[in-house]
């Protein structure tokens, strides 16, 4: 009854009891990188499904830290991945390799 109701609390919260999704969270990352993670971002950004799910987990990390700036976009990106956890992060990066 307890674990019952501990998930259905986290249901109404919006939160998985089985981890991240990562498509929904791609979705704020679609306006600049495209709806597929196609898209060549500023002509300097390589798409994103070009890169394994470990690289892309790699960068995300080192942007949330603010110790990436590749292409000027440490700041873009460290504000955009602020609020999420790193299992978001890993959690974008397969969803994005699902896109190739």
């Amino acid at each position: 009854m307890r674990k019952l109701l501990a998930v259905s609390a986290l249901a109404c919260l919006g939160v998985s009891a089985f981890g991240a999704d990562g498509a929904t969270l791609f979705k704020k990352c679609a306006v600049c990188h495209g709806a597929k993670a196609d898209k060549v971002y500023l002509n300097k950004v390589p798409a994103l499904n070009t890169l394994s799910s470990e690289e892309i987990t790699q960068a995300l990390k080192e942007y949330k830290a603010g110790t990436r700036n590749k292409f000027g976009q440490g700041i873009i990106m460290k504000t955009q991945l602020a609020s999420l956890s790193e299992a978001d992060l890993q959690a974008i990066a397969q969803y994005i390799e699902t896109l190739k």
